[in-house]
């Protein structure tokens, strides 16, 4: 079980570090609302597919509606990323998800009860004082314009604690990720439908779409994006559902730092001083963490 879930974790890393590399150009090319429901819409797409093949068994109470409020969770989170890579750059922003396996690794320790040795457990202060530094400009006070990040991941976090008991009290892995997919959705859209210009927008694709090679580009863009992440969170519920949720948010946290050195070649990011040592401080509680 242990090789199952080491793998599925690196397999959802590799996942998530495409759709993470591609979501700043779906984000300033569609904007945030749009990007939004897109993005959870066709997400959708995977995961049920993953539940057609695993099949529908019985799922609790309990675990339907842990899977709904997961699901808000999820929702949140996209609008606020989005948001936040709209401004910022992608370096910066992806780094600030190192937050989340070190969050991750405390809910195994504390609530599945798994076991987390003294150098893991070392590894936490570097990445919360990393994301400190990032956060913060030179003139020494706090970037406001990352805020939506640290709150992105966050709600992602807290996304996957709740899933991951939802996930527990079923048969089958998928069927609650599918769950908190569709909750998601009406999220999103109600979001959408809050701007006027956002609406408009989507209104529009379908005779953008056939003079504009761009908008194609983009739609190509956000779909290779939002199937990826949402591939990757079915695969990576296999760990969340097994006892080795920590191995696998450990493996996880070099996922941040594989899109911010992406990002530094091809959107040819840069960062100050003090988010560089952030980052590198980011990275030594990440190496840490995977020791």
């Amino acid at each position: 079980m242990i090789l199952i879930g080491t793998t599925a974790a690196i397999l959802a890393v590799i996942l998530w570090t495409v759709s993470g590399t591609i979501n700043k150009r779906v984000a300033t090319g569609l904007g945030t609302h749009l990007s939004a429901f897109l993005y959870v819409l066709i997400s959708i797409i995977p995961v049920l597919i993953a539940t057609t093949i695993l099949g529908v068994y019985s799922i609790s109470f309990f675990g339907i509606w842990t899977a709904v409020i997961a699901g808000i969770f999820l929702a949140v989170g996209f609008i606020l990323g989005f948001r936040a890579l709209q401004t910022e750059n992608l370096s910066s922003v992806s780094a600030l998800q190192e937050i989340m396996p070190a969050t991750l690794l405390l809910f195994g320790l504390f609530i599945l009860g798994e076991k987390i040795n003294t150098v893991q457990f070392a590894g936490i202060a570097p990445i919360f004082l990393g994301t400190l530094m990032i956060i913060t400009t030179e003139k020494l006070e706090i970037n406001k314009k990352m805020l939506p990040a640290v709150l992105a991941v966050v709600a992602w976090s807290i996304y996957w604690m709740i899933i991951s008991y939802s996930v527990i009290s079923a048969d089958t892995y998928a069927l609650p990720i599918l769950i908190s997919r569709l909750v998601s959705l009406p999220v999103v859209l109600v979001y959408l439908l809050s701007d006027k210009a956002a609406v408009s927008s989507l209104k529009s694709l379908p005779s953008r779409l056939s003079g504009s090679r761009t908008i194609a580009v983009l739609l190509i863009l956000v779909s290779i994006a939002s199937l990826s992440d949402a591939s990757g969170d079915t695969i990576f519920g296999i760990t969340s559902g097994s006892p080795v949720l920590a191995i696998g948010a450990a493996l996880v946290a070099l996922q941040p730092m594989a899109v911010s050195f992406l990002a530094f070649v091809i959107y040819k990011d840069k960062l100050t001083r003090l988010q560089l040592y952030g980052l590198l401080v980011m990275l030594i509680g990440a190496l840490v963490l995977s020791a």
